[in-house]
């Protein structure tokens, strides 16, 4: 690996999918327009609990990232960015502990860029812009 600092991979495009409340579907081309959009659709979720969101991220380089996003009208401020972070944090952290099986119908699924999870999820963390 290089000793410089290379910059990150940015994001293509952001497909959203709202799948609990009002059925709405989104195509952006950044983080930062997915947040704009989770906000809005923010406003009418239920009042206590939260609507399900389902998301697939594809990089410029054709990595892919997909998962789940809690969509609540509680929330302070909808960031997709952070809820990516902590769910790589966790799974680059705890994934390679044997007999780890939570929830797997929660677990986000990328494409396989190292030789297990938590080592994929490394990657993903230093080398694309979340």
């Amino acid at each position: 690996m290089e000793a410089e600092a290379c910059e990150k991979v940015e994001v293509s495009r952001v497909v959203i999918e709202r799948l609990d409340g009002m059925p709405s579907k989104a195509r952006v081309t950044s983080i930062e327009a997915a947040n704009k959009v989770l906000d809005n659709w923010a406003s009418c979720a239920p009042e206590s609990g939260y609507d399900q969101c389902d998301f697939q991220i594809l990089f410029e380089d054709g990595f892919r990232y997909q998962g789940h996003y809690p969509l609540s009208k509680t929330q302070k401020r909808v960031s997709l960015s952070r809820h990516i972070r902590k769910q790589l944090t966790a799974l680059a952290t705890t994934a390679a502990k044997a007999g780890k099986a939570a929830d797997e119908e929660d677990q986000p699924v990328m494409s396989p860029i190292g030789s297990d999870l938590a080592e994929s999820a490394r990657i993903a963390l230093d080398h694309y812009n979340f």
